[in-house]
């Protein structure tokens, strides 16, 4: 990695042993809950996700129960995460699609709205039209304009916003959200092989849930807003393969038998760990490795 003035004194005598690219994918509306009906998930063959939480380490965050906003506040801690990368020298990119915007870049930055140093932004146009007719929305172009990045190493940090499912589980319709959820799982492994290959890292994570709860099982109809279920939570590297790292065993695929391992405050200090920086003494949460 290309590095300078490094927070952590240590990280420039480490930079050739750092994971490269480190990338946080967020599956936003992948919240975790037993499967039941209403459950998107429920019943579905997910065989990047499934493989992921059998061989990788893998933990439920409580989601923190408040606003969309405050919960990407939680998860850039402020916007702490991305300035102690702009200080210890890592290039970034954040990459998400315009109806996301605000969230992954704004709220996760703290309300900072100006670029740091070797930090890019790319925005992509979310797609106009019914959404129960297209359950990939802008997915397709994030991924290959994120694979391209990954392959040529442009960026030492990306954050990816996959937000497909997010989209069409607003609809409210089921199927189509199952259909989403499949779609998303089969890129997602694409990335995952993709960083893989590079011997980088990824995070797999959500700011919030929905698609598991996405019909009431009183009522029948479709839950509006966000729930307050806790999320995925998963560690993928070629170091990391096979491990626990302290993180609670699955059983099986049922996530929901789990109890929360920590809250979203504790994806950036453990970002930070893995890289061997030190967190400001003023940021929230611990590591959770």
């Amino acid at each position: 990695m290309e590095l300078s003035t490094p927070d952590n004194p240590d990280l420039k005598n480490n930079q050739e042993t750092l994971p490269r690219p480190v990338v946080l994918v967020l599956l936003d509306s992948w919240g975790i809950a037993p499967y039941q009906s209403g459950n998107v998930f429920t019943d579905l063959k997910l065989k990047t996700f499934s493989s992921l939480i059998k061989n990788y380490p893998t933990a439920i965050l409580a989601a923190d129960n408040g606003t969309s906003e405050t919960r990407y506040k939680n998860l850039g801690a402020g916007g702490l995460l991305s300035k102690c990368l702009e200080t210890a020298g890592f290039s970034q990119l954040n990459l998400t699609e315009s109806e996301k915007l605000i969230l992954s870049w704004h709220y996760f930055n703290g309300g900072r709205e100006k670029l740091l140093n070797r930090e890019e932004l790319q925005v992509i146009s979310s797609t106009i039209g019914n959404r129960q007719e297209l359950p990939e929305q802008a997915l397709p172009e994030i991924v290959k304009i994120a694979l391209r990045d990954i392959k040529k190493g442009r960026h030492d940090f990306i954050i990816i916003n996959l937000a497909n499912l997010d989209l069409v589980s607003s609809a409210g319709n089921l199927e189509t959200a199952k259909s989403a959820a499949k779609i998303l799982d089969k890129n997602l492994g694409r990335l995952v092989s993709a960083v893989l290959k590079q011997k980088g890292l990824m995070i797999v994570t959500a700011a919030y849930g929905h698609g598991e709860a996405l019909i009431n099982t009183a009522t029948g109809l479709a839950e509006s807003g966000i729930s307050n279920n806790p999320v995925p939570f998963i560690i993928v590297s070629h170091e990391y393969q096979g491990k626990t790292i302290g993180l609670p065993e699955t059983l099986g695929n049922d996530l929901s038998l789990l109890e929360p391992a920590g809250t979203l405050v504790d994806v950036a200090p453990t970002i930070l760990r893995i890289l061997n920086i030190t967190p400001p003494k003023n940021m929230p949460g611990e590591s959770l490795i």
